[in-house]
């Protein structure tokens, strides 16, 4: 069961971490599509 607490003392907390986990994603992104273009351009350089 889900506890949903209503404190609005928490709200400062929720949004940090809501902040990070959005920058998270975003890096894992730029990564992700920095491996593809590299392994892209061995490819292309080898065959």
């Amino acid at each position: 069961m889900t506890i949903v607490l209503n404190d609005p003392s928490l709200w400062p907390v929720i949004s940090y971490y809501r902040g990070i986990s959005y920058f998270e994603v975003a890096c894992l992104i730029a990564v992700v599509y920095d491996w593809g273009t590299h392994k892209i351009n061995v490819y292309r350089e080898n065959y």
